[in-house]
């Protein structure tokens, strides 16, 4: 008997099928990421596919909210100034690299998919009230328009990172290290 902490088949093939998706995308993009070839490496045939995910937009929108739950998961860290440039963007790790290219996917699709627009706006909205959520538990007095305010900044600071980070300087120089970590002072409070 199946206990109740193991994924059904039904699970284990829709994360098969996320995961091949995810390898596609991570090397050829999404426009390029055909069905056939995501079938085969989840080895499943494409009508087998059909059967969990309507349209490539569909599993789009599991691999978003896979990316938002983990983001969910950690935001109080991220939110977290001590060391926030060292803990998030200093790792260069294929881990992280994945990361970096999967967002980058993941925007460029949504910038030619109306869809996918919509899928990243919601997942993006549900991050921002969370962290705003968790900003004012941090700080009681700080007004909703503030902390949002100050949430949309710092992700506007973190995907200007994301965007160029292939092209940033490494490492950073301690001139940047250190006007980054002011910046950090600014937006989130001790």
């Amino acid at each position: 008997m199946r206990s109740s902490k193991e994924p059904s088949l039904k699970d284990q093939r829709i994360q098969c099928i996320i995961d091949a998706t995810e390898q596609h995308v991570l090397t050829k993009g999404f426009h390029k990421a055909s069905m056939s070839e995501i079938a085969k490496s989840a080895g499943l045939s494409v009508g087998q596919i059909y059967r969990y995910f309507a349209h490539k937009d569909d599993i789009i929108r599991a691999l978003v909210e896979q990316s938002t739950q983990k983001k969910l998961q950690f935001m109080s860290s991220f939110l977290d100034k001590e060391k926030w440039l060292d803990r998030h963007f200093l790792d260069d790790s294929e881990e992280i690299q994945n990361i970096r290219v999967m967002h980058a996917e993941i925007q460029a699709e949504a910038a030619r998919n109306p869809v996918v627009f919509e899928i990243c706006q919601d997942s993006q909205q549900r991050l921002q009230q969370h962290a705003v959520v968790l900003l004012q538990d941090k700080v009681p007095n700080m007004s909703e328009a503030e902390a949002t305010a100050r949430i949309q900044m710092l992700v506007t600071l973190t995907e200007g990172l994301l965007a160029r980070w292939e092209f940033q300087q490494r490492p950073l120089s301690p001139e940047m290290v250190r006007l980054y970590n002011q910046v950090i002072d600014q937006i989130l409070p001790d």
